[in-house]
């Protein structure tokens, strides 16, 4: 299976370079046009200066300056005239920004003036924004100046965050804790999952997967959640038709659909890294969760997600100097300690919101997430601190990035065919034997 995946990945992954090339050689920079239109907002994203509104396959730009009292009352299904100037991104002069629009699925971006709210019409979109931004105040309400942090690891907000902490998580290697992917899933599905132990395992196993849907769409359905959802829907299917999962082969059938449905994506950093890293774990988790189980330096749990998230990284790591410009040489220590802290303040934290109205335990509960948060910050400010802790580059270089993949799977296959010759005289001595 794994053979046939990885030639259907490799052939639709060469079709796509080649209709990429031929477009950006092909290129012929697009003129403005006027416009004065109305469109109805399917998602807004409120950034630190200004506000990204997506309506259909036009991307909509508006700067905090020109008409913000308009934008803070746009939500999804709001519908809205807008003067400005349209430019097809096929045609944009920003290469990198348009290719990052349309690996979104947007043709058009569009740099304006809101004119008017003409109306609104209610639709699934907008009950989910209402949702986000009541979930946004609660936690406001309870966590008030830890609740930017609280956001970020609950459904993924990370617009509040200030600028030293996603300097501090970038510098220390982990990011990713910010950004929901199969880490998250995996962490919900379990908790839901031991909630639910006394249920028969099919009735169990459905109900997880109605809550991680939920779960997906309430985080705003972005990339890296619903790649992390459809992923966790086939390790189930592969439970319920009793076949073994393999998830290299996974990543190489879903990828081959995604690339296939939009080449552009391969422009999408967040799904370049989310690849990489799954094929990573694919590649090095047993190894490494091997060498945690002969230590038990950790408990089992925590120690399959620090594995996990530890050979998530080894893939990764060269796309990160790529898209990034910097590589966090403490980044495997840190995730370490971070992995553990994180898993162990997620229950705290949903407890928390759930019981905070009960006296004391709400408290107790919201004392626990604070303290964790208060470590988890002191630890990396503190090894983030040494010389040398990360390096920052000037700019990266593709071929610099080719080599260290041709390095790191050379090494790789070295070490797999030495494992497997150990292997061979293990059982060809065993037999001698006996």
């Amino acid at each position: 299976m794994r053979r046939y995946s990885f030639v259907i990945f490799i052939c639709i992954f060469i079709s796509a370079v080649f209709t990429l090339v031929y477009q950006e050689r092909s290129f012929i920079e697009s003129e403005p046009i006027e416009v004065y239109r109305e469109y109805q907002i399917d998602q807004v994203e409120k950034r630190p200066n200004y506000t990204m509104l997506y309506s259909g396959d036009s991307a909509i730009i508006q700067y905090e300056y020109s008409s913000l009292d308009y934008t803070d009352n746009i939500l999804p299904g709001s519908v809205i005239a807008v003067e400005g100037k349209v430019v097809a991104l096929k045609g944009h002069p920003q290469r990198g920004y348009a290719n990052y629009l349309r690996s979104r699925g947007y043709n058009y971006l569009i740099n304006g003036n809101i004119d008017d709210i003409v109306s609104h019409k209610s639709n699934f979109r907008t009950l989910i924004y209402e949702i986000r931004e009541y979930l946004g105040k609660y936690i406001d309400s309870v966590y008030r100046v830890d609740s930017p942090f609280v956001k970020a690891l609950v459904y993924g907000d990370r617009a509040e965050m200030n600028e030293n902490d996603t300097e501090l998580f970038s510098k220390t290697g982990i990011s990713h804790l910010l950004a929901i992917s199969g880490f998250h899933i995996g962490l919900l599905a379990s908790m839901a999952l031991i909630l639910l132990k006394k249920l028969p395992s099919n009735i169990r196993y459905f109900i997880v997967l109605g809550f991680i849907f939920i779960y997906v769409i309430i985080t705003g359905a972005r990339p890296s959640a619903i790649r992390a959802g459809i992923f966790y829907l086939m390790y189930i299917a592969s439970i319920f038709y009793c076949k073994r999962y393999d998830v290299i082969s996974s990543a190489f059938l879903l990828s081959s659909v995604l690339i296939a449905l939009n080449p552009y994506i391969l422009y999408d950093a967040g799904f370049t890294l989310s690849f990489m890293a799954v094929i990573s774990i694919g590649m090095f988790y047993q190894s490494i969760n091997a060498t945690f189980e002969k230590t038990k330096i950790l408990p089992k749990y925590i120690a399959n997600l620090t594995s996990m998230t530890i050979s998530a990284q080894v893939l990764t790591l060269p796309l990160t100097y790529f898209y990034f410009q910097r590589i966090s040489i403490i980044s495997i220590f840190s995730n370490l300690i971070s992995v553990p802290l994180v898993t162990l303040t997620y229950p705290f934290m949903l407890s928390s919101l759930v019981l905070y109205k009960i006296p004391f335990l709400g408290n107790l509960l919201m004392s626990m997430v604070k303290s964790l948060k208060f470590i988890l910050y002191y630890f990396n400010q503190k090894i983030s601190a040494f010389s040398l802790s990360y390096i920052d580059f000037e700019a990266s270089n593709i071929y610099t990035t080719i080599v260290a993949y041709v390095l790191i799977f050379t090494f790789y296959f070295i070490f797999a065919i030495y494992t497997l010759k150990e292997n061979k005289n293990e059982l060809q001595g065993f037999a001698e034997k006996y």
